[in-house]
């Protein structure tokens, strides 16, 4: 693990002066706020219309792990009951020790230095609630492009100003952000936040580097906004540096700029252990978390206690030395099967398609090589289906929703037929286009008739 050394005088960044309007007019739970007091000595609670856990049809719960003959049994002595109760908002207790245990010692962070963790039931909802704390309806944003579709879409829905901070095949590029914010009109307010996936960013891949988020890092500091650093896919990262993976926003801030507080970091627990388990962590300086669990009191209580149970009684067994062993082979389970599609496409796609090799997460960016004016919207729309090919087109992932010519491919859940086979049907997409495009606009087509002018055109 990482670990950087640290000065004891360090500026805690204080976000409060960020927060956004609606936020302020939201109060505290008035049950949840006082249900850490039920466990004082001594204390009769009237507080929580819990239900009598008597009334619970679970007696235990068995966890079989794959790959050994050990099992985790939850039953109501150690557990259970608190995994089928009501819980807290920000987070099971124990389980948000658990990773600010594991934070600290990962990304080499101080935990007396005024962050903190919470749970959410996965990171969407626990970005949408962060985007609520500090941005109001209309803001600037600034959003690393191409853009995951789950935070456009909210973000469209309610009118903000979208500001595309430009990437290429090594991710967000500082020069160009910085030259967007030093050129911002003096008459409009500066964005609060910028929104990015540094590692193995979906749709595209790619994954920026130490010394780009440095860059970034003293811009944020800058021009006084926040940096969500969304990381999904940073234990699928497949890169092996000598130096090690390149650390995180949240690892090198401190560094950097001399301060803590700026970084929003999200984990997700759905690429690694299951997705079905809605299982998300946020860390960030104190005064954002204590405001998303603010929200989270006023509109649905809390996460699930259950999945919290059972990702905490997980936890415990494998300790982080086994939760970092498990998501190496998840890792290497994915490059291999990355290199199963480079393969393919290698074979189906030159010259039809170019790509880069992606360095983390489950996607190929692929643009595709299309006659002028050619969209793969409607490419896909139309002809995809003729195929048998569905893909994600490159719209989905414009905050501008401008025409592209890529698609996003996913090889998670392809076999190595399958992933031939998609390859060689996306070959045949791009024929299709120029076909089409020859036919109506290269001279001495073939007409509907069926007859031909001598002119003959080929295509590579």
């Amino acid at each position: 693990m990482n670990s950087i050394a640290r000065s004891k005088n360090v500026d805690i960044f204080d976000p409060t002066p960020l927060l956004s309007n609606r936020v302020q007019k939201y109060a505290p739970g008035a049950i949840r706020r006082l249900l850490p007091l039920e466990s004082l000595p001594g204390m009769i609670s009237l507080v929580a219309g819990k239900p009598n856990p008597e009334v619970f049809p679970f007696e235990k719960i068995t966890l079989s792990l794959k790959g050994s003959n050990e099992e985790i049994i939850l039953t109501r002595e150690d557990g259970l009951v608190d995994g089928l109760q009501y819980g807290l908002p920000g987070g099971n207790p124990e389980l948000v020790r658990w990773f600010e245990g594991f934070q600290s010692e990962l990304h080499g962070i101080d935990r007396n230095q005024g962050w903190s963790c919470c749970i959410g039931n996965g990171s969407q909802e626990l970005l949408h609630r962060t985007f609520q704390v500090l941005t109001d309806p209309g803001d600037p944003v600034l959003i690393e492009t191409p853009a995951y579709p789950g935070v456009v879409g909210f973000l469209q829905a309610e009118d903000y100003k979208l500001v595309q901070a430009k990437t290429d095949r090594h991710g967000l590029e500082p020069s160009k952000l910085e030259k967007s914010l030093s050129q911002w009109p003096e008459d409009l307010p500066l964005p609060k936040l910028l929104y990015t996936i540094p590692t193995g960013s979906n749709p595209t891949g790619r994954s920026c580097p130490e010394w780009r988020k440095i860059e970034i890092l003293r811009l944020a500091k800058r021009y006084n906004f926040m940096i969500l650093e969304d990381d999904a896919y940073y234990f699928l990262n497949f890169e092996n540096e000598p130096q090690g993976k390149p650390r995180s926003y949240l690892a090198l801030e401190q560094e950097v700029n001399g301060e803590t507080g700026r970084v929003v970091r999200f984990d997700s627990m759905s690429k690694i252990v299951s997705a079905g388990m809605r299982l998300g962590v946020l860390t960030g300086p104190l005064p954002i978390v204590k405001n998303v669990i603010k929200l989270t009191e006023n509109i649905n209580l809390q996460p699930s206690s259950t999945t919290q149970i059972l990702a905490l009684s997980l936890f415990r067994h494998w300790g982080h030395t086994g939760f970092l062993d498990h998501c190496a082979r998840a890792s290497d389970f994915y490059r291999r099967k990355r290199d199963v599609f480079a393969a393919a496409a290698e074979m189906h796609l030159k010259y039809r398609a170019t790509w880069d090799l992606p360095t983390a997460g489950l996607f190929f960016w692929l643009t595709l090589t299309l006659p002028p004016g050619g969209d793969t919207f409607e490419l896909l729309s139309k002809k995809g289906m003729e195929r048998g090919l569905l893909a994600i087109p490159g719209v989905a992932f414009m905050p501008d929703n401008r025409k592209t010519y890529q698609l996003r491919a996913s090889f998670s859940l392809v076999t190595e037929e399958q992933a031939y086979e998609a390859c060689r049907r996306i070959a045949q997409l791009v024929d299709d286009a120029w076909g089409d495009w020859v036919r109506e606009f290269v001279p001495g087509r073939v007409d509907r008739k069926g007859l031909s002018n001598p002119t003959t055109t080929v295509l590579a």
